[in-house]
């Protein structure tokens, strides 16, 4: 529990109400109960507020009719406020206690920092550096000569291959796979021979993976993940990638070999990227594009091939259209005959 005052002087909010309110939880507007606190950082959804019972709302400001009926939190920035009483109610908890699991297969040469953790059933191959406070949670793999740096958590059954090197801060989901070979065949008369991949994967830090997540590590060089990128579920990154710092995909984006995203860029889920294209920095990509090439720098696309959004959105309506034009020409060529 936290009173409504306390609460506002950790965010650095302003406090319309009652400052002794104590608040037990958070909860979204439509539920919330009258020792909940909510947030409000879409105006569309304050049509919620004459039907909510919540004790407390964070929002950038008050809507008319609604002074004093019950407890504000105002700021200017109010979905980074509920972050923060996300955080006070729901602390991160870590019961992983260090040290290395009696079931856990760990190399003799294995170079362990203080504070570090290795659950049950690990696989820890020789050259293997692990930094200060890194947790392995069960059955995770950690290949030779790989690097992990400081305050990383791998979730259950994360593989990370052989000579990557992982930075600090970095999350990888469970059933994620780092540094597995890039898909490189060379066709002959006898069918396919396999292409040798002798290059890694690099995440840089504050780097998150999400779970069943797939990198590929490079042909040759390397397979680059940039600072602070964030990848959801399900997302394939092919050999030789280069994702530019602090973009994010959400899930089942595919981005294909020897291809490069630049910073800050935002993709919806499912989009495709072809093969060998480097993006300028901060696009925006809406889901189920297919991307051929780069349009520009702070470009926002969609489509398959991807074009500038309103172009596909009028031709998306214009396609909508089709079946009614059709039967229209289809009477008029009757009447023709």
């Amino acid at each position: 529990m936290i009173s409504a005052g306390k609460l506002a002087e950790i965010l650095k909010a302003e406090l319309v109400g009652d400052d002794s309110l104590e608040l037990t939880a958070v909860s979204k507007i439509e539920e919330a109960t009258s020792d909940e606190i909510s947030f409000i950082a879409n105006s569309a959804y304050f049509k919620h507020l004459p039907e909510s019972e919540a004790g407390a709302v964070i929002l950038d400001h008050i809507p008319d009719g609604e002074e004093g009926k019950r407890t504000y939190l105002i700021t200017p920035e109010p979905y980074r406020a509920f972050l923060a009483t996300l955080h006070h109610f729901h602390p991160t908890l870590d019961h992983s206690t260090p040290g290395i699991h009696k079931s856990a297969d760990v190399a003799p040469d294995v170079q362990i920092a203080e504070g570090v953790t290795i659950g049950p059933m690990c696989v820890v191959e020789s050259g293997v550096i692990i930094g200060k406070h890194s947790i392995l949670r069960a059955q995770c793999f950690v290949g030779r000569g790989t690097t992990v740096g400081e305050d990383c958590l791998f979730h259950s059954r994360v593989s990370v291959r052989e000579s990557c090197i992982i930075g600090n801060r970095v999350i990888i989901q469970d059933g994620a796979v780092v540094g597995s070979d890039g898909f490189g065949f060379a066709p002959g008369e006898e069918g396919y021979t396999k292409i040798p991949q002798v290059g890694n994967v690099i995440l840089e830090d504050d780097v998150e993976i999400g779970a069943n997540t797939t990198i590929d590590r490079a042909t040759l060089g390397k397979t680059i993940i940039r600072q602070g990128v964030k990848l959801d579920n399900l997302i394939q990154i092919a050999h030789n990638v280069e994702i530019g710092k602090n973009t994010v995909f959400a899930a089942q984006v595919g981005i294909a070999g020897s291809s490069k995203v630049g910073a800050n860029s935002m993709f919806g889920g499912q989009v495709g990227m072809a093969g060998h294209i480097r993006l300028s920095d901060g696009i925006m990509v809406a889901a189920q594009s297919g991307i051929h090439k780069d349009p520009g720098a702070k470009s926002i696309i969609g489509g398959t091939p991807a074009v500038e959004i309103h172009e596909w959105q009028r031709s998306f309506a214009a396609i909508r259209k089709l079946p009614d034009a059709l039967k229209r020409l289809r009477k008029l060529e009757d009447k023709g005959d």
